[in-house]
């Protein structure tokens, strides 16, 4: 095992937990900070260049996004999660197999959305009830996200492959890299300054393409300059033809992942199509109140993803009585730091708000009226993300995706259809903390009773059928 590897090792399975839990979260928490502060900096040129219809563009391009962007998450999370088992157990040509298929898995995969996306963006806006007057922003938008998706998916994996590998710091600096020229270029070739192109809405999408390539290209070629545990060299190349069996088992295992983003962000779907069916200005208020409700579940998301890849390594080690303390500790710090965000941001007020919506009247009312009913529910959330991170690392994709299948489709959005008669557009505002809370009941209860923890290492049932590949090479 290399150094680097063997460092993580150290540090995961027999190094102080909260400290080690806060070091490793800190650059995911400033990466996940730098990729909000990039939307809400490009929500905020939108908003004041273009108006309030290019905001509800915006959001409606972000969910569908986030929808598809599930099939990466999930090779990503698998990925991980073999990755961080196998670095516990010792095996790094295990590593080397599963970074190759992940790879090739992505290319392809982003590729083919990116087509089909952008063929299918007009009938997606249109199915969404997105208003007249942001229709054609939003069909714009939405097809030059289409173009990032090949270089975004595969920066996404090649990051998640490498926190799983221990390594929380190195993808930091390479977003840096990325969101600062996303910050500088979105603006310049929304508005044509500098003697560039004004492309309008398709500037963003410009942006993030030439972005996000070149940080994906810089982190490759430094992985390879570090001779990362992650790198492939000479004979290990052969790891990019396709095992059938290993990427059977990682295609297997994150599709639950895949599918878990596509049921959380379709019942968003779901409800921006009830919110929308209010209007241009309740769609607009929702768009600005929704950009704030990032800064509070980014904490749990940082934790998550490091709660996972500190407990994968553990249950490599067979360190049990460890992997419940970590989960323990994890979610009671994400807790702490999403309630101090969602304080933070009430006690400025109006300000947030009218970054987006700056000639402030009855949209910008409805919006703070918006948060007042559904931000304080994302803390809730970050207790459910802490659980699924440990139960994801042993292997147990499936459970998350059918709670939040239960509580997103089965409770949140037939809450909003229910009760709009009686309480109209707040039942969708109080839909969102009631499907929070049920999510992270349901969680609480699986982890201390389910059978998650029965899972068997997640390479343990291949390893015979690629050693077969192998002799027959």
């Amino acid at each position: 095992m290399s150094s680097a590897a063997d460092s993580a090792h150290s540090r995961f399975t027999s190094g102080p937990i909260t400290p080690t839990l806060a070091t490793f979260a800190l650059p995911l928490l400033m990466t996940n900070l730098l990729h909000s502060l990039s939307g809400t900096w490009g929500a905020i040129w939108v908003g004041q260049v273009l108006g309030p219809n290019a905001l509800t563009a915006v959001a409606t391009a972000n969910v569908v996004l986030m929808m598809v962007m599930g099939a990466a998450m999930g090779i990503g999370t698998a990925s991980a999660v073999a990755i961080g088992q196998s670095l516990g157990s010792g095996d790094l040509q295990a590593v080397k197999r599963v970074v190759g298929s992940a790879v090739i898995f992505v290319i392809g995969f982003s590729l083919s959305i990116a087509v089909i996306g952008w063929l299918l963006t007009p009938a997606l806006i249109d199915w969404m009830d997105t208003p007249a007057a942001a229709r054609e922003l939003a069909i714009t938008h939405l097809r030059y996200t289409c173009l990032t998706m090949p270089s975004i998916f595969t920066y996404l994996v090649m990051v998640m492959i490498m926190r799983g590998s221990g390594d929380s710091q190195t993808p930091f600096k390479f977003t840096l890299l990325w969101i600062s020229l996303s910050v500088i270029l979105g603006p310049l070739l929304l508005t044509g300054s500098m003697g560039l192109p004004h492309l309008g809405i398709a500037g963003l999408g410009v942006a993030s393409v030439l972005s996000s390539s070149l940080a994906l290209g810089a982190l490759v070629l430094y992985i390879y300059l570090k001779r990362s545990p992650i790198a492939l060299h000479g004979k290990d190349i052969r790891h990019l033809r396709p095992d059938p069996v290993l990427m059977g088992l990682l295609v297997r295992r994150g599709v639950p992942i895949a599918m878990e983003t596509l049921v959380v962000q379709g019942s968003y779907f779901a409800l921006l199509s009830l919110v929308n069916s209010y209007g241009a200005a309740t769609a607009a208020a929702y768009s600005g109140a929704a950009q704030l409700w990032v800064y509070v579940q980014m904490p749990s998301n940082a934790l998550s993803t490091s709660m996972s890849a500190m407990a994968a390594m553990n249950i490599g080690a067979g360190h049990w009585p460890r992997v419940e303390k970590i989960a323990l500790r994890g979610c009671l710090m994400s807790v702490a730091v999403s309630a101090l965000a969602t304080v933070i941001i009430f006690s400025l007020g109006e300000a947030p708000l009218r970054l987006f919506i700056p000639e402030g009247g009855a949209v910008l009312d409805k919006a703070w009226h918006i948060n007042t009913q559904a931000l304080w529910g994302w803390i809730a959330l970050s207790v459910s993300m802490g659980l699924f991170g440990i139960m994801r690392a042993n292997g147990a994709m499936m459970a998350p995706m059918l709670i939040f299948g239960a509580t997103m489709w089965g409770l949140r959005v037939p809450f909003a259809l229910l009760l709009r008669p009686w309480l109209g557009e707040d039942a969708i505002w109080w839909s969102f903390p009631f499907g929070s809370i049920c999510s992270a009941l349901i969680a609480w209860a699986y982890y201390r009773w389910g059978s998650w923890r029965e899972q068997a290492l997640l390479l343990d049932k291949v390893e015979p059928a690629v050693e077969e590949l192998r002799v027959g090479e």
